[in-house]
């Protein structure tokens, strides 16, 4: 989403940097500078040329004719200010051809095109001789060019392209050279157009003071001569002092400047141009004019001329205004003085100062200029000598230093000259050190091919291994491939190879994954094979269609088809293979892979020597077989656990004669969990120990809690699981539980299986001899479905023998299943233990076992296991007949 929303906000930020230029421009169109008569400095062109630079041709062109239209319509510009978009066509142009040069492009065409353009268009309308116009060509010029230069020294020194938001490759670094020149360049520009500016306000303010003290001068002699002549003629007589005021004006009329003389209503009532005479002298008569105020008597007077190029013209037709009343009169004395009169004077003190000035700048220019060069010239030979000193020092090569008057470049030749020396003594070291290397490039590349085969083989089987598997599948997925071209991806896994490595040994599992390894790779499918570790191996392999890889997975299959030989000793053994395909079973290989494995484990739960597909719904059970172990804890920790009692019932009798506890799991969310759903999750996760500790210690107290209140005294029998004898304490276990609840051992029956002694039967039996030395029973649960045999049963210090309900189930119409019953019974009870029938569910089943003389029978014929509550009263119900039967007899 970010790198979508990039661009538009790039965009976003182009648009608004390039508007903030144009009104950049436009506001310094609108605030030009006064600079000298008429003439202003303005610094729209730097703006216009940092967007011509930034964002390009046309959009340069477009703020151009935007900027100076605007000028023309709304601030009453003249049409000859269209040359600065004359400025921005020319100079785009020029930049296309010569890039990062705007500042010469600029002074190419002011000095070629813009400077001779302004001085002959300007040459018809202006009134004043050729040196004044070229003065006022030159300032314009050199207005220009300095916009140009803060451009061209904006853009180089400030990163403008990135606060405009153009995404562009980084800014060139500038050399030492154009720097200085730059530096040079503003301190000798910015004095001169100063001194300039203060020269000419200087001037004008001494022409001002001239005309001002030569306007007082005439008007106090013609006010103070009118009153004394006014004096001696009559008051009254209009006409005789209008005559009067017309011969004072005579008398003092000059060919510098016009007299008029208005009565009270601002009449003209006397003037040195007789046609003035009579006409109205107020100030909306001058609404044409610029009128600006010099001081309180005297104004300077400029008629506006929008048509004229240049408003120095209108300047020239300016004039100073002086307005003085005659003292006790109600005569005002106007006297007005043309600028023409200081023209001469003015410019021609302008064009020698300017003169002087720019003779004065450009020496400074071409001197900073040698000065630079001078300077450049020595560091830019440094820098070529030391470009890539190291390779040119280890061929050898001579280094011609640069010899320089300046002293800190004679110490950085000198700091050079040294690095380099050292540089040569680290080469020759370095040169031995290099053949000392190559004498062990041998020996480095032998070890490189057994480190990639440590890397990517495994040691034991000599296939390739976890870390090649991972390489391989993401070349596979890399590699470009058609649509029916897909990856199929089979683990597989060796059943029961954890019980041939604990009852054989390590060295036979290792001798079993070496065979393994060998079938698997001479198993004739086009899949490669790899070894994960332990008894996982996996298959990658491309296909067509999913009949491939069915075929693929039953060769992988009858490679153990036949047995194993190991020393002499023939093994059958299985694999169970889960299939996962990309990209059908995830949109990532983690995905398949995991995928895989879970079809793995569900093709285990089938049974052995299976392959299955992976399919959604195996995720699912795969995820509540995860929440089941992790449930696992939290069940122990806030008591979900509890404990069901099914009653054993004498065979002969048919009175209660025994209990087993069976734990039950009521899981908060996932309901009531059976025991056969956790308790193997229990054993993997070692959570077993645990929960056996919790149900051997709850038997017990209940068994104890039940005696107390006066019923039956019966024995209880708990599962044990067969991790406590080779992990845990399972006699201080017992001892701590009886002790706690002061149960007599003699009512506890430990209940194994016969995988128990598989491991280390003399361990096993040395345990539970301690065990029956303490009075606990010790029972053979689930026996015929185990690995021991018949003739080993005599050895084990058991007291009964459970018959698996797969004995029992059907026993009454399986003559063949029957037999089998009734020979173990026989065994059994000539080696002084007791049978006990476990799953009983119908009266054929219980008389045929009486018939078969078993002990005890279990089943749902005569209880379901029932929680304590409910089991209680069934063993008061027993309690009372044995207690009714004993008093009968």
């Amino acid at each position: 989403m970010r790198t979508e929303q990039q661009p538009k906000q790039n965009r976003r930020i182009i648009a608004l940097s390039f508007l903030l230029c144009t009104l950049l421009a436009l506001l310094s169109e609108k605030l030009d500078y006064p600079f000298l008569y008429g003439i202003t400095f303005s610094f729209t062109s730097v703006f216009l040329l940092i967007g011509l630079r930034l964002f390009g041709y046309w959009a340069g062109l477009l703020a151009a004719a935007a900027v100076h239209t605007i000028a023309a319509l709304l601030l009453n510009h003249s049409l000859f200010d269209y040359i600065g978009l004359l400025e921005i066509a020319v100079v785009g142009l020029l930049l296309r051809k010569y890039r990062n040069r705007l500042f010469v492009c600029a002074a190419a065409f002011w000095l070629i095109l813009a400077a001779p353009l302004t001085y002959f268009t300007h040459l018809g309308h202006y009134t004043s001789t050729g040196s004044d116009l070229m003065l006022v060509t030159s300032i314009i010029a050199i207005n220009g060019l300095l916009n140009a230069l803060l451009a061209d020294i904006a853009l180089h020194y400030l990163p403008l392209p990135k606060w405009s938001g153009i995404v562009r490759a980084r800014r060139k670094s500038s050399s030492f050279r154009s720097v200085m020149l730059h530096f040079s360049i503003v301190c000798v520009i910015l004095p001169f157009l100063l001194n300039i500016h203060i020269s000419s306000t200087g001037s004008f303010k001494e022409a001002s003071r001239h005309a001002e003290q030569l306007s007082a001068n005439v008007a106090s002699m013609i006010g103070r001569e009118y009153m004394e002549s006014a004096f001696r003629l009559d008051g009254s007589n209009t006409d005789v002092k209008s005559v009067l005021l017309k011969s004072l004006i005579a008398k003092h009329a000059s060919d510098l400047f016009t007299i008029v003389i208005s009565d009270g209503n601002a009449n003209a009532v006397a003037a040195t141009n007789e046609n003035h005479i009579g006409q109205d002298n107020t100030a909306s008569k001058h609404r044409m004019n610029k009128s600006i105020i010099i001081s309180n008597s005297l104004r300077l007077i400029v008629p506006i001329h929008n048509e004229l190029p240049l408003h120095i013209s209108s300047w020239h037709d300016g004039k100073f205004a002086y307005a003085s009343p005659i003292n006790n009169t109600d005569f005002m004395i106007n006297i007005d003085i043309p600028i023409n009169n200081y023209q001469y004077y003015l410019f021609n003190k302008y064009v020698t100062h300017f003169i002087y000035l720019i003779t004065f700048a450009l020496l400074a220019v071409l001197a900073a200029y040698f000065i630079n060069l001078w300077l450049g010239r020595s560091l830019k030979q440094l820098a070529v000598s030391t470009n890539n000193l190291p390779a040119r020092l280890k061929q050898d090569g001579a280094i011609e230093w640069p010899a320089s008057s300046i002293s800190e470049i004679r110490a950085l030749t000198a700091n050079f000259k040294q690095m380099a020396n050292n540089l040569v003594l680290m080469f020759g070291e370095a040169q031995k050190n290099s053949e000392r290397l190559q004498a062990q490039a041998y020996m480095l590349q032998q070890s490189e091919e057994k480190l990639h085969r440590l890397a990517y083989y495994d040691q034991l089987t000599c296939l390739p291994n976890r870390l090649h598997f991972a390489k391989h599948i993401q070349d596979m997925i890399a590699m470009p491939s058609a649509d029916d071209h897909k990856i199929a991806i089979m683990f597989a896994d060796i059943n029961r190879f954890k019980q041939v490595n604990d009852t054989l040994g390590h060295a036979t599992g290792d001798m079993l994954l070496k065979l393994a390894a060998s079938r698997f790779a001479d198993v004739g499918t086009s899949f490669d094979v790899f070894r994960l570790g332990g008894d996982e191996f996996v298959f990658v392999g491309t296909y067509s269609d999913l009949s491939e890889v069915h075929a693929s997975a039953q060769l992988v299959g009858k490679a153990f088809a036949e047995p194993f030989d190991l020393e002499g000793m023939p093994l059958y053994l299985t694999i169970s293979i889960g299939i996962s395909v990309y990209p059908l079973d995830g949109e990532d290989i983690d995905t398949v892979i995991s995928n895989a494995d879970i079809a793995m484990y569900s093709a285990k739960e089938e049974g052995d020597g299976c392959h299955r597909f992976y399919e959604p719904k195996l995720a699912t059970a795969m995820t509540e077989k995860m929440r089941l172990e992790n449930g696992l804890y939290n069940a122990l920790q806030t008591n979900q656990f509890s404990l069901h009692y099914q009653p054993k019932m004498n065979a002969t009798t048919g009175q209660l004669c025994g209990i087993e506890a069976l734990i039950r799991w009521l899981h908060p969310e996932l309901g009531l969990v059976p025991p056969d759903k956790f308790i193997p999750l229990a054993e993997q996760a070692g959570f077993i120990l645990e929960i056996d500790k919790w149900v051997f210690r709850e038997a017990c107290r209940q068994n104890k809690a039940w005696q107390d209140a006066g019923l039956q005294p019966i024995c209880v029998s708990v599962n044990i699981s067969g991790r406590h004898f080779f992990q845990g304490n399972l006699i201080e276990m017992i001892a701590s539980a009886l002790e706690d609840t002061g149960l007599p051992p003699e009512y506890v029956s430990i209940e194994i299986t016969e995988g128990v002694f598989m491991r280390d039967m003399e361990q096993v039996i040395e345990t539970i001899l301690y065990l029956r030395k303490l009075g606990i029973q010790i029972s053979m649960d689930d026996f015929g479905t185990g690995y021991s045999t018949l003739n080993q049963l005599q050895r084990l210090p058991i007291s009964d023998v459970k018959l698996d309900r797969s004995f029992i189930q059907g026993i009454t119409t399986d003559e063949k299943k029957s037999s089998i019953v009734r020979a173990i019974i026989e065994l059994v009870h000539s080696m002084n233990m007791r049978v006990v029938a476990e799953g009983v569910e119908t009266d054929d089943e219980s008389r045929f076992c009486k018939e078969l003389k078993c002990d005890e029978l279990q089943g749902y014929l005569f209880s379901r296991p029932l929680p304590a509550h409910q089991f209680e009263e069934l063993l008061a119900v027993s309690t009372a007949a044995i207690t009714t039967n004993g008093s009968t007899g």
